[in-house]
């Protein structure tokens, strides 16, 4: 083990240093807590126990202790036992409660019983970093499962919309940016990278329903008729129900995007003429980046729009047909959104 002592009596510390090399321990000592505490900082692997004198200058023992526990917060633990003349309960109840020391040992201490106390902290040491190895590992393993399943997950997504792609050849790069687009904006809103990940997949899945459209509307290069247009909005009930009742959180999330993606903020969109904050927050950005990506790119129906124009038309829907907060977020982003843009054209 690799003990430090720190204990200003310089015939104490001698007597502990020969004790502990003799039962084969690496030593090292200070005279004082404020030169371990800087010895300690200063090594790349902290020691295994720290025996300390409670009584010192410029540092105390307990001092010492509290700093070594802010210092070591989530890393190796480090055993420590405090040497005292203060034998009072009281004053060694403090020692544990307020700072942070394992074990204590009363001046003039006994050979034997302070090689007990060392081998109490070995044992600790040893069995804390053993746990510590573990979960590390674990921790490894649930994440390269979750890669795992997460890129099982993308390839089922990216083979549903391969399908659909054979119907609608708008889908291909649409989807790749519309999924990119929307997890920039959820990494801008701060959320966690796992769902930063699933909004990118979630997104993608918008215009799912769309399978459930007959080709004659979908592929038309015309202008809809009424009745056709209510056809081709079934696609967002199509696009909830594919997706519904599972327990898989991506899945979920992808139903929210498909199902209410064309709801609009004033209440004025469809199938459910939600509005406000009623709308799902996954379908209130993916409204926005959807309607974007359109106006950017050549449908059947039109030639893509200008630049101007396409933010004319938007800066009309900002609370209307957006959300005005994650509008102006958009807004914020769209020089990364015109290089996604470049970046997956069709």
């Amino acid at each position: 083990m690799n003990i430090l002592i720190v204990e200003d009596d310089a015939l104490t510390r001698m007597r502990l240093r020969r004790l502990l090399e003799n039962e084969g321990h690496h030593v090292t000592e200070c005279d004082n807590g404020a030169a371990a505490l800087e010895e300690f900082i200063s090594r790349p692997e902290p020691p295994e126990i720290v025996i300390t004198d409670w009584m010192m200058p410029e540092m105390d023992g307990l001092n010492l202790a509290r700093n070594i526990r802010n210092i070591t917060q989530g890393k190796s633990y480090t055993y420590i036992i405090l040497l005292t003349s203060r034998g009072d309960p009281q004053d060694l109840l403090n020692g544990f409660k307020d700072g942070g020391v394992d074990d204590y040992v009363v001046k003039p201490f006994s050979v034997d019983e302070l090689k007990v106390r060392v081998q109490v902290g070995d044992r600790v040491v040893r069995l804390e970093r053993r746990q510590r190895d573990y979960s590390a590992s674990l921790e490894l393993i649930v994440r390269r499962q979750t890669q795992t399943i997460r890129a099982t997950q993308d390839e089922i997504v990216g083979r549903l919309l391969a399908a659909l792609e054979f119907r609608d050849e708008e889908t291909g790069d649409h989807v790749h940016r519309i999924g990119l687009t929307s997890a920039l904006m959820a990494q801008t809103l701060g959320w966690e990278p796992d769902q930063v990940d699933e909004m990118r997949t979630a997104a993608a899945m918008h215009d799912i329903g769309k399978v459930g459209v007959p080709d004659a509307i979908l592929q038309k290069p015309g202008k809809l008729t009424p009745e056709e247009f209510k056809i081709i909005q079934t696609h967002t009930v199509i696009g909830g129900h594919i997706l519904k009742a599972s327990t898989c959180s991506l899945i979920q999330m992808g139903r929210e995007v498909a199902l209410n993606h064309h709801e609009k903020w004033d209440g004025s969109g469809y199938p459910s003429g939600q509005r406000g904050e009623d709308i799902p927050l996954v379908a209130r950005i993916v409204a926005i980046v959807d309607v974007f990506d359109a106006l950017c790119n050549d449908r059947v129906y039109r030639p893509a729009l200008e630049q101007e124009q396409v933010l004319s038309i938007m800066r009309e829907g900002r609370g209307s047909h957006f959300d005005p907060k994650l509008f102006d977020l958009f807004m914020s982003l769209l020089p990364e959104a015109y290089k996604i843009q470049s970046e997956f054209n069709q």
